[in-house]
């Protein structure tokens, strides 16, 4: 009984981890361009016991050709493509995981041109802020490769993201 109630007052950290597979896209467009990456994430709190947690900011950190880039959260919706309103924010309950597609986009003419050009895999990690916390931490790291150049346009092209099933 004792070691019940010790697990109950004292009940170890909980950890949002991201399961596996996460999906992506990419598109350029605009004038002037803006790269744009969506991300299907599926997250998780590592104990049940946890309450909600908020979701309060996510950004990506790319590693574009030697330079790093902070590529901010634009918006966010659930599986069916509905928005979850006008705040991007969410929160990830401790009894299931919760989905939702995730999009980032960013400016920088050099990470545009680097997402354009380059057919190699890019490491990103996707981080965040949860509940008040001041601070980005990381959830997951990814090995985007984009096989045929984006483009230019609405349309969403589909890059791999290194952590697919059917990979050998």
């Amino acid at each position: 009984m004792a070691g019940i109630f010790g697990q109950l007052l004292f009940r170890p950290g909980w950890r949002l981890r991201c399961i596996d597979p996460p999906i992506g896209w990419v598109r350029i467009d605009g004038e002037p361009p803006v790269v744009e990456l969506r991300l299907q994430i599926t997250c998780f709190l590592t104990s049940r016991w946890a309450s909600p947690v908020a979701i309060r900011g996510l950004q990506l950190r790319v590693n574009a050709g030697g330079r790093e880039f902070l590529v901010p959260w634009t918006a966010t919706a659930d599986p069916d493509e509905k928005p979850l309103g006008d705040d991007v924010e969410y929160s990830v309950d401790g009894t299931a995981p919760h989905h939702a597609f995730v999009d980032f986009a960013s400016d920088a003419p050099d990470l545009v041109k680097y997402l354009d050009t380059t057919r190699r895999p890019i490491p990103v990690a996707v981080e965040g802020r949860f509940n008040l916390a001041p601070h980005f931490r990381p959830i997951a790291g990814l090995g985007l490769e984009i096989a045929k150049p984006p483009g230019r346009g609405p349309q969403w092209r589909r890059v791999q993201t290194g952590r697919e099933l059917n990979q050998d």
